[in-house]
Formats: structure tokens, C-alpha cells, sequence
């Protein structure tokens, strides 16, 4: 394991370059709450003072979609111990698993289970991790609130939308074409201008939509045939990508035949201020339209449904006493109320038991 006064060091020049950059950018400059962390000063290591007090500071990284439980849970976390600082940020689930497999923090944030490449990197710099699920999240497609043309897709539609067959298509009825070749029995698509707008590869959620959506019709999981042509296993890359959600339903919501995917949480606020528009989805091509609702998800009747993950430093935490009160709230049945609080939904309780004991015996490794 990489020594503490290294990882302090890097932690300290990131902390300093995230102030900086803020400074070079301006007050004036827009940003989200999803995408941008708050300085927390120089890095200590987290201690009790002389008056029995926590103090320590720490930046939690990763997942834009697991960011507003942590966020929360942070906020919290430090009204009651005022000692404690941590910065909560959301660039991407890789980019969290990039710092925090380098030593960098010691938490990250992921909407998927961290990767194979991802864990090398850990293993070979010295860390163990410890994987805790932490809520489950239905990816939920959207779009305009205006666009009437659309109210339930196929996981075959948004194959002849959104991967690279689609490539180029400027229109919602250029799929029509696709489908047809691809021998899909779902419905023609609307003669309307396509715009898309959703995360990019350093997102969890375009890992999570690419591997349940895409590789679901290229694997043959909604029942065409998959040997009489070639089907591709990504998305188009020509479409509009943010790391940052906000970004994305501001396009959803500037365009009336936009389409594009965001965590339930953040597509449901949306919806509920009337910046986009929930759209049911059917794994089969006549297969039941079922729209993104807590009890959807929860059931696993929802299509695109995924559990979301937090990576803790095993070493970090046993050494630092803040940040390991800090995973203590976490999992907490207070910690635990951020999770539907902030719009996701709650772990099964033998699922949250699993998690609990994980915790508890400090198991390291992968759980799931």
C-alpha cells in the first residue's frame, strides 16, 4: 500500500488544483452541484483532538448518480461533526475509480461494479477495497416534455437510435429502416429531428445502458436473430455527452424530440418540474411498456434497472478515524434515509443485511 504521507500529498495537489481551477473559471462561471467539489483546505489525518472532537478531511469521488446520497450523507455527516470536512464530487464512475485505485481518496462512488482493468490497477498499487452496495437506481430514458410523438420505447428502438448502427441518424424515422432490417417487430418511429443527449464514457450509467440495453439486442436477448447480420456493441459517438446530468435534461428540456438516459433520481426531479418527460420502456418489441417508478425498480420489472456501489480504502479507513465514522454514518438507518431521500431506492433487507456485514468484518475484496 502506497505510505500516508504520498497519499496526502497527492490528495493535497488535487484538492489545490480543484481550488485553482475554480479560481481561473470565476465566480461568474455556471456549474452543477453534481459536478463540483468544495475545497476543503489542506489534507490532514483524521484524528480526536484533546476535547474528544473528530477532525480530518477527505474528497469522496466518482458517479455523478451516487453523488447526491453522498453528498447528503457528507452534509450530515459534518453539521454534526464540525471537526470533519469532506468534498463530495462527481466527475464519472471511472474517473472515481482511476483516483481512488492510484491511493488518491479514499472513497469512490460507482452506478456500476468497478471493472476488471479497474481492479488490476487497485491490486497492483496495493489497494483493498471494500464493496458496498448501496441503493438500486433504474436508468430511466427521457425526453422533452413537449414531445407527445413518444411515450414507450423498445429496447430494439433505442438499439436503431442509440448504438452504432444509428450512426449519423439525424431523424427519429431513419431507425425505421434498421428495424426492419434487424427483423424487429417493434413500431415505426415518428418523422421528427433527434436529439440526443446523455452521459459519456467516463459515466457508470453509460457503462450500465450500453451493457443492458445495447449488448442486450446484440446478445439476442429480445429475440432476433443474431446470426443473420452484425450487431454492434456501443453507442454512436455523435450524439451530445455530459459527465455532468444537469447538462443533459437542460438539453432533454431545449429540445421537443430529444431522447436521452439519466439516473431515476435525476430524471424523475425533471419530469416533476416539467423539464422532461419519463418514457416507459419494454424489453421486447411487444413486450409490456413499463414507465421508471420506485416500485418498478425496486421489483425489477423496470428494464434498465442497475445497483449503484461505494469503494472504501480498507487501509485508509483503519487508520484514519474520520473517514471510517464517516462509512459508520453511511450505513447508519439515519445515513440510510439520504437514499429514498434523494429519490433512489432502498436495498431489499437481506441485500442491506449482506452490506451491513461487510462492514462490520471489514471484508475486502468483491461481494457481488
Amino acid at each position: 500500500m502506497k505510505s500516508e504521507g504520498s497519499m496526502l500529498g497527492r490528495l493535497l495537489a488535487l484538492v489545490l488544483a480543484v481550488a485553482l481551477l475554480a479560481t481561473a473559471c470565476g465566480s461568474g462561471s455556471d456549474s452543477s452541484d453534481n459536478a463540483e467539489s468544495s475545497d476543503t483546505g489542506a489534507a490532514t489525518t483524521g484524528a480526536v483532538d484533546a476535547d474528544g472532537n473528530m477532525t480530518g478531511e477527505f474528497l469522496v469521488s466518482g458517479s455523478s448518480t451516487v453523488f447526491p446520497i453522498v453528498n447528503k450523507q457528507a452534509e450530515e455527516f459534518g453539521a454534526a461533526n464540525p471537526g470533519v470536512a469532506i468534498a463530495v464530487e462527481g466527475p464519472g464512475s471511472g474517473d472515481g475509480a482511476k483516483l481512488f485505485c492510484a491511493g488518491d481518496i479514499p472513497i469512490g462512488n460507482a452506478s456500476r461494479q468497478y471493472k476488471d482493468s479497474e481492479l488490476e490497477e487497485c491490486v497492483a498499487n496495493g489497494i483493498e477495497f471494500i464493496e458496498l452496495r448501496r441503493a438500486i437506481d433504474g436508468i430511466s430514458v427521457i425526453t422533452s416534455a413537449e414531445n407527445d410523438a413518444i411515450d414507450c420505447l423498445s429496447f430494439d428502438q433505442l438499439y436503431a437510435l442509440t448504438s452504432d448502427d444509428a450512426l449519423g441518424f439525424d431523424n427519429w424515422s431513419d431507425a425505421n429502416a434498421l428495424l426492419a432490417e434487424m427483423g424487429s417487430s417493434a413500431g415505426e418511429l415518428p418523422d421528427a429531428p433527434l436529439d440526443i443527449y446523455a452521459p459519456g464514457e467516463e459515466s457508470g450509467t453509460f457503462d450500465s445502458f450500453v451493457e443492458i440495453v445495447i449488448h442486450g439486442v446484440a446478445d439476442g436477448k429480445t429475440g432476433l436473430d443474431t446470426d443473420a447480420r452484425e450487431y454492434f456493441e456501443n453507442t454512436r459517438p455523435d450524439y451530445n455527452s455530459s459527465p455532468d446530468d444537469n447538462i443533459i435534461i437542460e438539453g432533454i428540456s431545449g429540445n421537443q424530440y430529444s431522447l436521452g438516459w439519466v439516473g431515476y433520481a435525476f430524471a424523475s426531479e425533471a419530469a416533476a418540474a416539467g423539464d422532461a418527460k419519463l418514457v416507459s420502456v419494454a424489453q421486447q418489441a411487444d413486450g409490456e411498456c413499463v414507465a421508471p417508478t420506485p416500485e418498478s425498480i425496486a421489483a425489477a420489472e423496470f428494464p434498465i434497472a442497475r445497483f449503484l456501489y461505494t469503494y472504501v480504502n480498507a487501509g485508509m479507513a483503519e487508520s484514519d478515524p474520520a473517514i471510517e465514522a464517516f462509512v459508520d454514518y453511511m450505513l447508519s438507518d439515519e445515513g440510510l434515509a439520504s437514499v429514498s431521500a434523494v429519490g433512489y431506492i432502498d436495498l431489499a433487507d437481506e441485500d442491506q443485511a449482506k452490506v451491513q456485514d461487510t462492514w462490520a468484518n471489514r471484508t475486502t475484496g468483491i461481494q457481488w
